[in-house]
């Protein structure tokens, strides 16, 4: 048993029944010992070692494509930098004219009152799609954004009364 077991001592309970066997049957106990150890290193180390390492795989792939959109959209960013502002034309006025002129938006005008360089705008009924668009319009092409504005739904589904302040 000593050159089994090499220093270790087994308990005095166990040491006792181990003394009770023939050498077969303490290799045989040893064996099963061994095993089992194997066993819970398996189930405690192994596996959990195993399939953290096959979610950190996927991880990896998903970080790898999350990498892959951000330098392609830190290349727009350089690229957006790079490229010289739009000019805005010098007269507010005309540009928001023409803009509400181009959207067919002139005639549902109520109100246009310029005070400060900014201006107040009130539409009876418009479309919200349209309202949208011309918004967008006019901060793309006059550089007039909308810092203040009102909607108000309408009877007729999709349409709105708009009492908006455009400046820049």
């Amino acid at each position: 048993m000593p050159a089994m077991f090499g220093s270790f001592r087994a308990p005095a309970p166990v040491a006792g029944w181990l003394a009770t066997k023939s050498r077969a049957e303490r290799r045989i106990a040893a064996t099963l010992l061994l095993l089992v150890a194997i066993a819970l290193l398996w189930a405690a180390l192994w596996r959990p070692l195993t399939r953290d390492i096959a979610a950190l795989r996927i991880a990896q792939a998903g970080n790898a494509a999350t990498l892959t959109d951000a330098r392609r959209m830190a290349g727009e960013i350089s690229g957006l930098a790079r490229t010289p502002p739009k000019e805005v034309p010098a007269d507010a006025r005309a540009a928001l004219e023409r803009i509400l002129v181009q959207q067919n938006l002139r005639a549902t005008v109520t109100q246009l009152d310029w005070r400060d360089g900014r201006a107040h705008v009130v539409l009876a009924a418009v479309g919200y799609d349209a309202l949208v668009g011309a918004l967008e319009a006019l901060q793309r092409d006059a550089g007039l954004r909308a810092v203040e504005a009102t909607l108000t739904a309408r009877v007729e589904p999709g349409t709105v009364r708009a009492d908006f302040t455009l400046a820049r």
